[in-house]
């Protein structure tokens, strides 16, 4: 797994904006959602043998409900990781530099959707901890 460190972190939007930028660049929420989070996924590598390698993209509800009028989200964690078909998440998955860099190319897209001035993406390995951490669906707050 690799964290995402980016000034996308943090910064707040209008659901209906990061819902709609996201989904038009090839995110899917699907069902990764609750009434104060929302997670988006954008698949960089699919298998039929289901293997995946996914960039996913947390939200946190500031203001509001997800999915409601007027709901305000903050972008909370970035990170991409392989998954498996009926496992989940693949923390040990090796995640291969074209998808790192397809990563920064999509981060750049939606930053300029999101009307950013300028976006800072710095790519790592994520630590054991981190890994157990982000181990749910649901994000760590």
């Amino acid at each position: 797994m690799k964290i995402v460190e980016t000034n996308l972190i943090g910064q707040e939007f209008s659901f209906d904006l990061v819902d709609t930028v996201l989904h038009d660049i090839g995110f899917n929420r699907g069902g990764m959602f609750d009434y104060d989070w929302a997670a988006y996924d954008y698949p960089l590598m699919t298998s039929k043998i289901g293997d995946y390698v996914y960039l996913r993209i947390f939200t946190r509800a500031t203001s509001g409900e997800i999915e409601r009028s007027n709901c305000m989200v903050k972008v909370t964690d970035v990170m991409i990781s392989g998954a498996k078909y009926h496992e989940g998440l693949d923390f040990n998955k090796e995640i291969e530099k074209r998808y790192v860099d397809r990563s920064r190319e999509i981060l750049n897209e939606v930053a300029q959707h999101l009307k950013m001035d300028k976006i800072e993406i710095n790519i790592r390995d994520a630590s054991a901890e981190e890994c157990q951490a982000r181990s749910g669906v649901r994000p760590v707050f």
